[in-house]
């Protein structure tokens, strides 16, 4: 069922769930390509790969955060036939967040989890700016949060092909808007970077608002892209939640915020 959106990385396997994985700014399928060696095999592996990168370098990137959403959800409806999870990085956390509010409102079942990682809860982000920044001003930052390969960095002609698409992912998620709706109701648990100076562990444990399940707030080693840094703690962490051995709290964390 691989579509332009959708690359099984687990074609061989006929496991019991599916989990949808939905990269950072800039990234794609690549950004998980070791994640199936490291998960469990009842787990099968869908990332998702948004135009302007990879196979799919050549197509104008989306800039819109909804847009991207509404093309995304019909290639992941036929997942949820069977129990499914979701898995977002930094921008891919508030896609996670979005695709599952547009699945339920289509009528289907929410995810066994909602992995967010590395982004503040929508309701209470700061919306930054990066995508606006001049070019040299945007390599620096890009060169500081460290998920840029160096070599890519070091090629300015190769880098300026590159930049088009990662100034749009981070429009999509600067110029994104919380919108309250209902809350959703599976569990949550939500990553950070125990250094990344982008997301506080206050705004990480906000997510816990946005569900009436049960949230987990878990800090691994590293910065913003700790997904490098703290990688096996991280898919640890993660292979006990999917594979349910992991026991969530049995009441939701408190509310202060009533979306």
């Amino acid at each position: 069922m691989d579509t332009e959106w959708l690359v099984n990385l687990t074609p061989a396997r006929g496991g019991r769930t599916n989990v949808v994985c939905l990269p950072y700014a800039g990234g794609g399928v690549a950004a998980f390509h070791d994640w199936p060696a490291r998960l469990p095999a009842e787990l099968n592996l869908w990332a998702v790969r948004p135009p302007g990168r990879e196979s799919r370098l050549l197509q104008p990137p989306i800039r819109d955060l909804r847009t991207m959403v509404a093309e995304l959800t019909p290639c992941v409806v036929p997942l949820t036939r069977r129990p499914y999870a979701v898995f977002g990085h930094s921008m891919g956390a508030l896609l996670a967040y979005e695709l599952v509010r547009a699945l339920v409102g289509r009528g289907l079942p929410e995810p066994v989890w909602l992995v967010v990682s590395g982004h503040a809860a929508p309701h209470v982000a700061v919306p930054g700016e990066l995508h606006k920044l001049p070019e040299r001003q945007l390599i620096q930052r890009l060169r500081e949060y460290g998920a840029t390969p160096q070599d890519l960095l070091a090629t300015p002609d190769l880098l300026r092909l590159f930049l088009p698409t990662i100034r749009a992912d981070l429009a999509v998620a600067e110029t994104y808007r919380y919108r309250p709706g209902p809350r959703l109701s599976c569990p949550v648990a939500a990553y950070r970077g125990s250094d990344d100076p982008e997301v506080t562990r206050a705004q990480c444990a906000a997510w816990a608002e946005l569900t009436s399940g049960p949230c987990v707030v878990r800090d691994f080693p590293g910065g913003h892209f700790f997904l490098e840094d703290g990688r096996d703690d991280m898919l640890g962490h993660l292979s006990s939640l999917l594979a349910g051995t992991h026991n969530p709290p049995q009441t939701a964390a408190p509310h202060t915020h009533r979306p």
